[in-house]
């Protein structure tokens, strides 16, 4: 089963490259179709975040993606130069996922599904980056 490393710059633009080698990724390793969907999910909400609130205050801003299939788990791990940042650190109960689109605040939710599609996440700041894993359970289209 072939892992997946991606090195990008930090922009917004290359999410859609990105979209097109998990795709790749998951018919290499036989992944269900609703299990590249959530990867693809979560790593454009992660994405978008690292670019959008990222404060990347170095020359040459980059995101590191690596995914790997093992079994009934794919573990997505996410590195960034950016500013320190712990998404696992915000509780369900910081979303509003209750009220009318209108009365919720902004931000949050996007997070909010990448934590719900999540068996677990992990968070550490480590050499002046940021390493998020992500653990997707999943089960065969062939069991």
């Amino acid at each position: 089963m072939p892992d997946l490393h991606v090195s990008l710059p930090a922009k917004l633009t290359e999410v859609r490259n990105l979209s097109t080698a998990v795709e790749e990724f998951g018919d290499a390793n036989q992944l269900p179709l609703p299990t590249v969907f959530v990867i693809n999910l979560a790593l454009d909400e992660l994405i978008t975040n690292a670019v959008t609130h990222g404060r990347f205050e170095v020359p040459d801003p980059t995101i590191d993606i690596h995914l790997k299939a093992d079994r009934d788990i794919v573990t997505l791990t996410m590195e960034d130069n950016g500013s320190p940042f712990d998404p696992t650190q915000r509780s369900a109960a910081d979303v509003d996922t209750t009220s009318s689109l209108e009365d919720r605040a902004v931000g949050g939710l996007g997070l909010h599904l990448v934590r719900t599609f999540a068996h677990d996440m992990s968070y550490q700041f480590v050499d002046g980056r940021n390493r998020l894993t992500v653990h997707h359970h999943f089960k065969s289209e062939s069991a």
